[in-house]
């Protein structure tokens, strides 16, 4: 008899190949059960662990998609306009000073949600995986921040970037284990710099992490 971590693995796999087949919603429930072989209560207790931990958002008459929510912003779409150096230098910008203010302002509930994401990081099986751990990890620091005006800007940001070079994280990320382990133990630096209220210190790491990824992605610039 399959276990809830039998099913729930199945589940990741499904919706890891729907994201790498370009697909963002899910099918509906009923579809969904018969394609898995699931029932109704089994597949709803799966889908709410799965959005708890950031892999999936559900929208009331609208359905299951893949990924976090984001802010509802109408400028959120792709842009033929901005290019993988604009992406960057936006980042290198803002994401320090979200992490110096998530050092400021987390709560603890937070600083663990980071922290479980950290361990998850650490032991997914696939890159899809390790992309949307990614993803909410940085998101769970720029919510730290208890600031949503700085949240929707955020949002806005890694959108273009998931547009713009989504594509060269796949390549450059896929190659060898090795850019994965050292964002890990960047990742790790600085939630631990946020742990310890420590702004200057969130600061630096978060820049000097996204430096590290811009020359994993481009070479030096």
């Amino acid at each position: 008899m399959l276990t809830i971590d039998d099913d729930i693995g199945r589940l990741r796999a499904y919706i890891d190949q729907a994201g790498a087949s370009g697909e963002d919603r899910l099918p509906a429930e009923p579809k969904l059960c018969e394609e898995l072989g699931l029932s109704r209560g089994r597949l709803r207790t799966l889908l709410r662990r799965l959005e708890s931990e950031g892999a999936i958002w559900r929208h009331v008459g609208k359905g299951t998609f893949i990924g976090q929510r984001q802010a509802n912003l109408d400028d959120a779409a792709p842009s033929p306009h901005i290019s993988a150096d604009d992406i960057m230098d936006a980042r290198l910008l803002l994401e320090p000073q979200l992490a110096a203010q998530a050092a400021v302002h987390a709560t603890q509930v937070q600083i663990s949600a980071m922290e479980q994401c950290l361990t998850d990081m650490e032991t997914c099986d696939t890159l899809s995986q390790w992309r949307r751990l990614d993803e909410r990890l940085h998101r769970l620091i720029a919510e730290a921040t208890r600031n949503h005006l700085l949240l929707m800007l955020y949002d806005v940001l890694r959108s273009q970037m998931r547009h713009s070079i989504g594509a060269r994280v796949d390549e450059a990320f896929s190659t060898l284990p090795a850019p994965r382990m050292d964002s890990d133990t960047q990742h790790a630096e600085i939630v631990d710099a946020i742990n310890r209220h420590n702004p200057v210190q969130a600061e630096n790491l978060m820049r000097q992490h996204l430096q590290a990824v811009r020359t994993i992605l481009f070479g030096t610039r």
